[in-house]
C-alpha cells in the first residue's frame, strides 16, 4: 500500500494533535478530547479496547474510576506520512497499588482525525506484568 506524502506543516500538525490527545487523555484524564481528534469509527487493534470512539471513551472512563491518579511521559515520537509512533512510560495508581508500563502506540491519521491504532505494552513491575497477562489471556 502506498502511503500519502505529508508536507512538513501537515507533519507538525499531526504531531501536535497526537501529543495533545495523549496529554489530555492519559495525563489530564479528559476523554472528551476524543470528540474532536478521533474518528467515530476508530479502529483499535489493542487487546484491551474495542473499536469505536465511544468504546475508547467508555474504557478509559472506567480505568479512571479504578485508578484515581494516572500519568504518562512521552519519550519519543516519530511521524512517517500518515502514521505517528509514540514510545511512552505510563503509570496508574489507586489506594492499593500502582502499575507501571511502557507503551508503543502507533496512530494513523486521515483527514485530521485519528482513525486507527496499534500498541504494544510492557509491564515494568511484577504486578503490571501479571495484570497484562491476565487481561490478555482472559480478554478482560
Amino acid at each position: 500500500m502506498i502511503q500519502p506524502e505529508f508536507k512538513d506543516t501537515e507533519k507538525e500538525k499531526f504531531e501536535a494533535t497526537v501529543l495533545e490527545f495523549y496529554d489530555q487523555v492519559f495525563s489530564k484524564r479528559n476523554v472528551a478530547i476524543c470528540d474532536s481528534v478521533m474518528a467515530e469509527n476508530y479502529i483499535n487493534h489493542s487487546t484491551f479496547v474495542e473499536d469505536g470512539r465511544a468504546n475508547f471513551k467508555q474504557y478509559f472512563n472506567k480505568v479512571f474510576k479504578t485508578f484515581y491518579k494516572t500519568g504518562t511521559n512521552v519519550e519519543k515520537i516519530f511521524i512517517d506520512n500518515d502514521l505517528a509512533c509514540l514510545y511512552a512510560t505510563h503509570w496508574a495508581s489507586n489506594r492499593l497499588f500502582t502499575i507501571k508500563f511502557k507503551a508503543i502506540d502507533i496512530y494513523r491519521i486521515e483527514n485530521g482525525l485519528l482513525v486507527e491504532h496499534w500498541d504494544s505494552l510492557e509491564g515494568l513491575n511484577m504486578l503490571s506484568k501479571v495484570i497484562f497477562t491476565l487481561k490478555a489471556v482472559l480478554r478482560l
